[in-house]
């Protein structure tokens, strides 16, 4: 769960890590091993694409949801 800016810009950078990531095994060039077992290969994938729907998934609550202001955060800090 997002509780502030810092960990909604880190959140960002994760998705687009990770839809990278994506990109790159459905081209071909993440493959880390050559011959690798097509079973494991698809495992991979379902993770990584799990990981992205779920980082995607925070970051829409976040956006969607009230945020604390600048002044909120500090007080209760």
């Amino acid at each position: 769960m997002i509780e502030n800016e810092e960990q909604y810009r880190v959140t960002q950078e994760k998705a687009r890590t990770f839809s990278r990531l994506v990109e790159r095994m459905e081209s071909g060039e993440a493959d880390s091993i050559p011959g690798e077992n097509p079973a494991i290969r698809k495992a991979k994938m379902d993770a990584a694409l799990s990981i992205l729907q779920e980082l995607k998934d925070e970051l829409q609550a976040w956006e969607a949801g009230p945020r604390p202001n600048a002044t909120d955060a500090r007080q209760t800090a």
